[in-house]
């Protein structure tokens, strides 16, 4: 059973590693502590969870490598604490995502967004799953104009069905919010929109309108879901993070379904511009410092 208890140090150290290459976007002035203990406090008290995710990189027509496997990671942490999942994404990232259900043998259900639908098709996934959480894993968001951006300021509007009207219409419903990006134009940065406006590049053409409960600003976006999952591994004091070979099994596996790096553009195994190695290096702290948390609270406990 859950029980909220004090976990600083361990939040802390998750943090730190989820924060590292945030000086390279300008993101690193963003003040948000304690923003990942709440997140991890409200889907601990979730029994539904909708993930969106999905971030196309307009010269390939695809999804890229960062998002889908943070989404896959987190919802099956949240299904071994006995949560049901429902992931939503769009069809450029979609075959990712149903690789990953399938290689994890999750038993989440996949809601492909469309254009020209996201009005009822918000409305339709809220009633037919009645979600208590709704949580963006590098998902782009809109921005004053209703325009999405890449990065780089390049517009994306066409390629992305606006989710946005999914958390705008759990604030309607009550529902709790949370979100996971490393850029600014990403669903849930306008809580730190002055951070974006001042230090990112074309941040005041590029920041995301929508706010949310709970954000998570990372060095890259799959380490904030990481990150999300260690801590959701240390408040049961119950491991529930796959090992380096799945984490391995679900790079690859998209790469070879055409995921593309976000910065290279490249099909390759890397993440915004970062090598395997370094990615891998992150998660598995990340899983360490969870399975030394755990270890250490049930040898005390005895």
């Amino acid at each position: 059973m859950y029980i909220r208890n004090n976990f600083n140090v361990e939040f802390n150290e998750i943090e730190k590693f989820i924060s590292k290459n945030l000086d390279k976007r300008g993101l690193d002035k963003a003040q948000l502590a304690g923003q990942l203990e709440s997140c991890v406090h409200a889907l601990n008290l979730s029994e539904t969870i909708v993930i969106v995710t999905g971030f196309v990189i307009k010269s390939a027509g695809v999804g890229e490598t960062d998002g889908p496997p943070g989404a896959l990671a987190l919802a099956y942490t949240l299904e071994c604490l006995n949560k049901k999942v429902v992931i939503v994404t769009d069809k450029y990232s979609e075959k990712f995502l149903r690789l990953g259900v399938e290689l994890l043998n999750l038993e989440a259900s996949i809601h492909i967004f469309e254009e020209n639908k996201e009005e009822q098709q918000a409305e339709q996934i809220i009633k037919e799953y009645k979600p208590d959480h709704i949580i963006a894993i590098e998902r782009p968001g809109r921005n004053f104009e209703n325009r999405c951006y890449s990065m780089l300021g390049e517009d994306i509007t066409e390629f992305c069905p606006n989710t946005d009207r999914l958390f705008i219409k759990a604030k309607q419903h009550n529902i709790t919010t949370s979100a996971v990006g490393d850029g600014g134009n990403e669903v849930g940065m306008w809580k730190v929109m002055d951070v974006v406006k001042k230090y990112v590049f074309k941040g005041n053409i590029i920041c995301a309108q929508v706010e949310v409960d709970n954000l998570i600003v990372a060095g890259v976006s799959n380490w904030g879901a990481f990150g999300i999952c260690a801590g959701l591994c240390i408040t049961n004091n119950k491991m529930s993070m796959y090992g380096e070979n799945i984490y391995e099994d679900i790079l690859n596996g998209i790469v070879e379904a055409g995921a593309v790096d976000g910065c290279s553009k490249k099909n390759e195994a890397t993440v915004d511009g970062l090598s395997y190695e370094e990615n891998l290096n992150v998660y598995m702290k990340l899983k360490t410092t969870a399975e030394n948390s755990v270890k250490y609270r049930m040898a005390v406990s005895y």
